[in-house]
């Protein structure tokens, strides 16, 4: 009986092994710009400021008023790619990593427009927006009355609802430089983002110390970039034989014991 067991045992987690699934690693596709963005200003709150080289985060309590920002980046090429990799239905996401820079990233110094307040540490939030169907608009520094995004049309933008993805650390790192920002895998936004369509990102002063810039996608560089990773869904054949190959592991130790 023993020797069967220990035959049968030897077979399962050979089967296991051998399954094609194991060689497949965890892949990572980069989205290298927003497909739109704007900043929001609560001094100029009815103003479009869509096609500015930059968007902002400030608190109300600043020297210059409050800025919120929101981008929008198109996932529809990740998706695609981890279509090809391990067939539709076969992966799911495991990371999210945004990654922003700035031409004004130096603490302590004041932006080339005047209407931006002068650049300093702090904290910010980032929310995700279900609702994705606001439009950029051709506001630049100085704004535009387009109808297009506005502090005005906050409300909007939270009608379809919303995850907070939580607050996060800025300390300015110097001009041009990368800062990473590895966002949590909320519901909402995971399920946006594997459907390959837009996913919006709300930015706000999470204190009344932040003075932020990062460069938007009318930037001559250093554009706001989206890692997403993905990795292969175990099948349930696979799931099933390693429970099977764990129980008769578990089988012959408590034999050994008779």
């Amino acid at each position: 009986m023993k020797s069967k067991l220990r035959s049968l045992t030897t077979a399962v987690c050979g089967l296991i092994l051998a399954l094609p699934l194991a060689g497949k690693a965890d892949t990572s596709f980069i989205v290298n710009n927003t497909t739109a963005d704007a900043f929001l200003s609560g001094v100029s709150p009815g103003l479009n400021y869509g096609s500015a080289g930059t968007v902002a985060i400030a608190p109300a309590s600043s020297a210059k008023g409050e800025f919120d920002s929101i981008i929008k980046f198109n996932l529809a090429g990740a998706v695609s790619q981890f279509n090809t990799t391990y067939d539709a239905g076969n992966w799911q996401i495991t990371g999210l990593t945004l990654s922003l820079a700035s031409n004004s990233g130096t603490q302590g110094t004041q932006p080339g427009n005047a209407i931006f307040n002068t650049i300093n540490a702090g904290s910010f939030g980032v929310d995700w927006l279900a609702y994705d169907s606001w439009t950029e608009g051709t506001g630049g520094g100085n704004g535009a009355a387009n109808g297009a995004v506005s502090f005005s049309s906050i409300s909007t933008l939270f009608s379809a609802g919303s995850n907070s993805l939580g607050t996060f650390i800025y300390t300015p790192p110097g001009n041009n430089v990368y800062l990473n920002y590895t966002l949590p895998l909320a519901a909402g936004l995971v399920s946006d983002a594997a459907a390959g369509g837009d996913v919006s990102l709300y930015f706000y002063a999470a204190d009344n110390q932040v003075g932020y810039l990062f460069n938007s996608k009318e930037s001559a560089s250093n554009r706001p970039g989206l890692t997403i990773t993905a990795a292969p869904v175990p099948e349930p054949g696979v799931l099933a034989l390693t429970a099977v190959s764990f129980g008769l592991l578990a089988l012959r130790k408590w034999m050994r014991t008779k």
